[in-house]
């Protein structure tokens, strides 16, 4: 038979194949995939996902598609869209499918061609969805189940030791600080390294490709995780919360009007603005919440351009009503900056619709807020007013043509990521995102506020145990301050950690003005904060909740005295709190 007579042949079976089963055109697919309305099934060869899939598609290789079809789609009347490169092969094992059973089979017009040709989003291939004839099943971590999630995480299996030579559990209640990466973040980050990289947006070889395939794919995991849209909002990938509301100054340092920021921001979401102009401060009311009558005269007497707000506050964990933050400030022609440094991975967030009184128009994060690597954080904002400023540092990869004189810019993202990005960094956030958004960001909100309560509960039935913050516990994340009547807070942390081996934070937590408003006392420097996290349980809480009943009671064994940046005596070692937050020694005369 001739080679003539074999295409021929192939395209009589295509033309059958054709005519049974039902194709789907581009948008259509996208449309039901999004809405969970459609199981869509990447059947090309693994050597042809390498350059991406369609975002949320399985891949399950042609050539065992019957093999693990029925492993993957126990349900036969699930609707499936198969696809492949030419949208071809897909029609003919859509006619496999069929004959054995599967009643709702379909395929994507044109393949993947058609896809990449209307110019949709392009995802690399996640890390465990290849089905191969020889894969194995890697084991990975339930996310439905609480002890399999928190045995993803090594920190919960250290032990540290303690002043009295024994060793203990590590039990970190730092979570306001940073955040630990589970073993599928750390596995994600390493295979990269070892497999994938290469630098992005530089080169056409393989490796770069992929590499940047995989960059540009978490823009989208990104985008999608506090419900931005790819029309309105563009995401800029930066190294902290602290560099992303740095750009959000630049950007909007050209427009006319006043920032208005508030006293319950971190330091990051304040002296930005201040040295590109007026600020306009709004304070708290008698429950320690934002005055939300003074942010409303004051959106009605200046003029505003923007309000600078955090999502969930550094100190006390308070969440302000954004949408109505929002809504004022939109009704008063200004824009709202979210700081989600303390809310991303704590509670749900939804940008919103642009145009929608409520929407967010800024909002910044950081990856090792949300149990990802130090180093990679985003911005989300308007691509208009993005694309309008000046790069917020000129230099390599902002710039589409330089000669002597002149130098033209790039659109956003690409305008305000200078230099080569932390790449590694980036993949990890976006596979943790994956992974909260697997979870379930209102199980994880669930799952924290009953370990805040009970960790709140505690301490309150502890005789001279002060507690700081909003009553309402329903408007807070899982941030504890406390000081021990008698102790300052410095002498608390260091025999928490000491003795116990409880990782909280003191000082006043690069947040000033907010700790001067909330601790009562003219006298104390600051307070402990213990701050719950993902993989905490019940047994961390009670774990702290004795140790500060044992502390409060003066059963601790160490003798502590404060020497300038030290805390010493049995322990010593620099305290990093006091000079970070830049505290006195009391032996200090200037």
């Amino acid at each position: 038979m001739s080679e003539t007579d074999l295409a021929r042949s192939y395209e009589d079976l295509c033309e059958d194949a054709q005519a049974t089963i039902p194709e789907i055109g581009v948008e259509a697919c996208r449309d039901k995939v999004a809405r969970g309305d459609l199981l869509l099934i990447d059947i090309r060869e693994a050597e042809e996902w390498g350059d991406g899939i369609i975002p949320r598609a399985t891949t399950i290789s042609r050539g065992v598609l019957e093999k693990e079809i029925q492993a993957t789609v126990e349900d036969r009347s699930t609707p499936i869209c198969l696809y492949c490169s030419s949208g071809r092969r897909s029609l003919l094992a859509a006619m496999t499918l069929r004959t054995m059973g599967y009643t709702d089979v379909r395929s994507l017009a044109g393949g993947m061609t058609a896809w990449r040709n209307a110019d949709e989003d392009i995802a690399a291939a996640p890390r465990g969805t290849f089905v191969t004839a020889t894969a194995d099943a890697a084991e990975t971590c339930d996310p439905e189940c609480w002890e399999s999630i928190r045995k993803s995480f090594a920190i919960t299996t250290q032990r540290v030791r303690v002043l009295d030579g024994t060793t203990v559990p590590l039990t970190y209640f730092d979570h306001a600080a940073t955040t630990h990466p589970p073993d599928l973040v750390i596995d994600r980050v390493r295979e990269f390294l070892r497999h994938e990289y290469a630098n992005v947006h530089r080169a056409t070889y393989q490796l770069a490709r992929r590499s940047t395939l995989r960059f540009e794919d978490c823009y989208r995991t990104c985008r999608e995780f506090v419900g931005a849209t790819a029309a309105e909002h563009c995401v800029v990938f930066t190294p902290n919360t602290t560099a992303g509301l740095e750009l959000v100054a630049h950007v909007t340092a050209s427009l006319p009007g006043k920032v208005l920021v508030t006293d319950l921001e971190h330091h990051s979401g304040d002296l930005p603005y201040r040295r590109r102009g007026d600020v306009v401060r709004i304070g708290l009311d008698d429950d320690l919440r934002l005055d939300l009558a003074a942010l409303r005269d004051a959106l009605r007497t200046d003029r505003i351009k923007l309000v600078s707000v955090t999502g969930a506050a550094n100190v006390t964990g308070w969440m302000p009503p954004l949408a109505e933050i929002a809504t004022m400030a939109h009704e008063a022609g200004a824009l709202i900056c979210v700081d989600a440094a303390q809310l991303l991975a704590h509670a749900p967030i939804d940008m919103g619709l642009p145009g929608e009184p409520g929407s967010i128009d800024f909002l910044v994060a950081a990856g090792h807020k949300a149990y990802a690597p130090f180093g990679a954080g985003f911005l989300v904002g308007p691509q208009s007013l993005l694309d309008a400023s000046e790069p917020v540092i000129p230099g390599g990869g902002v710039a589409s043509k330089v000669d002597e004189e002149t130098a033209s810019w790039l659109p956003s993202p690409d305008r305000h990521q200078y230099g080569t990005p932390n790449v590694g960094g980036v993949v990890g956030m976006a596979e943790m995102l994956t992974f909260l958004d697997r979870i379930g960001m209102d199980r994880v909100r669930e799952h924290e506020t009953h370990l805040f309560r009970r960790l709140v509960d505690g301490l309150h039935a502890i005789d001279g145990v002060e507690l700081y913050g909003p009553a309402s516990l329903d408007q807070r994340v899982g941030i504890v301050p406390f000081n021990l009547r008698g102790h300052e807070d410095m002498l608390t942390a260091a025999i928490l950690g000491e003795e116990f081996g409880i990782a909280v934070r003191n000082g006043r937590f690069c947040a000033h003005v907010h700790s001067r408003r909330v601790l009562p006392d003219a006298g104390l420097e600051g307070a402990v904060r213990a701050s719950i996290g993902l993989y905490n349980d019940e047994s961390d809480v009670d774990r702290l909740i004795t140790a500060v009943e044992a502390i409060r009671a003066g059963r601790f064994k160490g003798r502590y005295s404060e020497r300038g940046e030290a805390m010493s005596g049995e322990w010593g070692g620099r305290c990093a709190d006091r000079w970070m937050e830049g505290r006195t020694d009391r032996n200090d005369n200037s």
